[in-house]
């Protein structure tokens, strides 16, 4: 029998997937109006937010369907994915702080490709 509360936690991991294929298809998006390399993108706080919040909802997704199945996985296996839930969210909030400290298309760390792409422009 299907219960509501597994098909809630399942909804959870699969929503955090759909998230970062909507991610990655805003940064294909983004790359294609801006012209920068795929090497910037995954360095700019305007992008790592929704994809970590993304990666934070799929790891959470999966330690509660873990820990709350008919047959319960490991114990081990529920840490895991709850520590990289934990670190996912912490990172996220960090890139949010650094987006609103240096800007949202500032580059978390200078790279020669954000230089080139300033000269360029």
């Amino acid at each position: 029998m299907i219960r509501w509360q597994d098909i809630f936690f399942s909804v959870l991991w699969v929503l955090g997937l759909a998230g970062m294929l909507a991610t990655f298809s805003y940064m294909s998006w983004y790359r294609s109006t801006h012209a920068g390399s795929w090497r910037l993108l995954f360095s700019l706080p305007r992008m790592l937010i929704p994809f970590c919040l993304s990666l934070e909802i799929f790891c959470m997704g999966l330690a509660i369907n873990g820990a709350l199945a008919d047959q319960p996985a490991p114990w081990w296996e529920t840490a895991i994915w709850s520590v990289l839930a934990l670190v996912f969210a912490l990172q996220t909030v960090i890139y949010g702080w650094v987006g609103v400290q240096r800007g949202w298309d500032t580059p978390i760390e200078e790279r020669d490709d954000y230089e080139r792409s300033k000269r360029s422009k």
